[in-house]
This record gives C-alpha cells, sequence and structure tokens, in this order.
C-alpha cells in the first residue's frame, strides 16, 4: 500500500490533521486536512459531518436509520 506524503518536496512528510479554518468574509467554517509537519494544506471538507447531523435529527424525530 502506498503512503500519503506531503506535496512539499522540502517536507515529505507522512502524517496528517484536521485543522479547523474560517476563512476570512465567509459565513462557513471549513476543516483543512493539512501535513502535521509543516501545514501544508492538501484538501478542504465542510465543517459539519452532514451524515452525522442529519442522524442525530432523525433520532429526535424518532425514525430508526
Amino acid at each position: 500500500m502506498a503512503i500519503s506524503r506531503c506535496p512539499r518536496s522540502e517536507c515529505d512528510g507522512t502524517h496528517f490533521e484536521a485543522k479547523k479554518m474560517e476563512p476570512r468574509n465567509s459565513d462557513y467554517k471549513l476543516m483543512a486536512i493539512q501535513c502535521a509537519t509543516c501545514g501544508a494544506v492538501v484538501g478542504v471538507m465542510d465543517w459539519l459531518n452532514i451524515g452525522h447531523v442529519l442522524g442525530m435529527i432523525a433520532s429526535k424525530l424518532g425514525i430508526k436509520v
């Protein structure tokens, strides 16, 4: 299996982390997936896990999923 590596050639790190980011002039928070060594951003996700939120709403409405 291949090992994911930081895209920066100077770093070559193999560990990543999720970090909350709040872009300027935005009403939404995001989660940046970044290299744990140098902080290079390799991806961005929604702050909320929509599946989890929908599951909580369904539970409160008595809907079994």
